[in-house]
């Protein structure tokens, strides 16, 4: 749980202590030296330059079960407002992209409560959103009949608030380690600035491993472990994606435990092309569409393509099969994921 600071009482100067003077200090480097990102124009930012390798060298490097169009047969043309969009999975979210100014997460619901003991989760009043939270009980469900028992979520959705105070006591508890403009970097690099992290959306869950439900969780990274692996083989079947795979575990850091909700549609084909996510949003950029098919050449997933447009955003998508997520990108594109029946991803 984020803990909040209640400034000391004044103490005569007489028995002044140099060190209760850090923490305002601290509070005015925060103010200072982390100002809220200026908020982009969510249509105006690219994620990087279209590549410069022609389309037939582009499609020869995809695997060869994922072809850059839609399936054939009938298509419907849909149109989608933007305020709709925005409440999308595939936001990307940094420092360089904050949340759309004005942005509000789906409604939330207790971990504990909604899963019903389902799932293992260290913070009582912890929330996430009611798709992240049916997907993770699934795989919780995996997990237990494959005996891994280890699993517990540290955190799931944060407002903007409990996000600064997060920041505000990573600071504060560096400073006592290092110098403070060494913790202020140290700070910075462990913990998002607010509006620039994913904790403030439906979408995110940092799952960590404890021998025992309230023990010290393990610092080692996933793939050290038996049910880190298991983890690493098996979370996109269920929609989640590890958004940062190659991150070290690090003090103040859980990037490294860091899980991201996308749906299936778009974890399954992240996973075929083996790329992560923002590499993932530059090959939707680049093709428009990206159509995963099984052995026998059944579609299972499509993810489609399309500028971004101020009010409305149309796209062109397969009559068959279930829209399964409309979303912004967050870099002046759409993305819609389309889910066919029988797909052989399903946990």
């Amino acid at each position: 749980m984020t803990r909040g600071w209640t400034p000391a009482p004044p103490i005569p100067k007489k028995r002044s202590l140099p060190w209760l003077w850090c923490i305002p200090c601290l509070m005015l480097l925060l103010v200072v030296c982390l100002p809220r990102p200026a908020q982009p124009d969510a249509h105006a930012y690219p994620l990087h330059a279209p590549a410069q390798t022609s389309p037939p060298e582009q499609a020869s490097a995809l695997p060869a079960n994922i072809r850059t169009d839609l399936p054939p047969g009938d298509t419907r043309h849909i149109s989608v407002p933007v305020q709709h969009l925005a409440k999308g999975r595939m936001l990307l979210i940094d420092e360089s992209h904050p949340l759309p100014e004005g942005y509000t997460p789906s409604d939330t619901l207790s971990v504990l409560n909604y899963t019903q003991g389902m799932v293992d989760c260290r913070d009582i009043a912890a929330v996430s959103g009611q798709d992240t939270l049916d997907a993770l009980r699934a795989l919780f469900f995996s997990a237990r009949q494959n005996r891994i028992i280890q699993f517990t979520v540290f955190a799931g959705t944060r407002s903007a608030e409990q996000q600064r105070i997060l920041l505000t006591d990573t600071l504060a508890d560096l400073s006592r380690d290092m110098p403070l403009e060494d913790a202020l970097r140290a700070a910075r690099m462990a913990v998002s600035s607010v509006d620039c992290t994913e904790h403030q959306t439906p979408w995110a869950i940092d799952l960590r491993l404890c021998p025992v439900w309230n023990g010290t969780p393990l610092s080692t990274p996933y793939q050290a472990t038996d049910a880190g692996q298991w983890l690493i083989r098996h979370c996109w079947e269920f929609g989640f994606i590890r958004r940062w795979p190659d991150a070290s575990p690090e003090a103040h850091s859980c990037r490294a435990f860091h899980l991201r909700y996308v749906g299936k549609v778009h974890a399954m084909l992240m996973h075929a092309l083996g790329v992560g996510f923002e590499e993932y949003l530059a090959l939707l950029h680049d093709h428009g569409a990206l159509t995963l098919y099984n052995e026998k050449g059944a579609p299972l997933a499509s993810a489609v393509c399309s500028r971004a447009g101020e009010h409305l955003t149309s796209f062109t998508l397969p009559s068959s099969g279930e829209i399964e997520d409309l979303s912004l990108d967050n870099t002046g594109y759409a993305i819609a994921a389309v889910l066919f029946s029988g797909s052989a991803a399903s946990p």
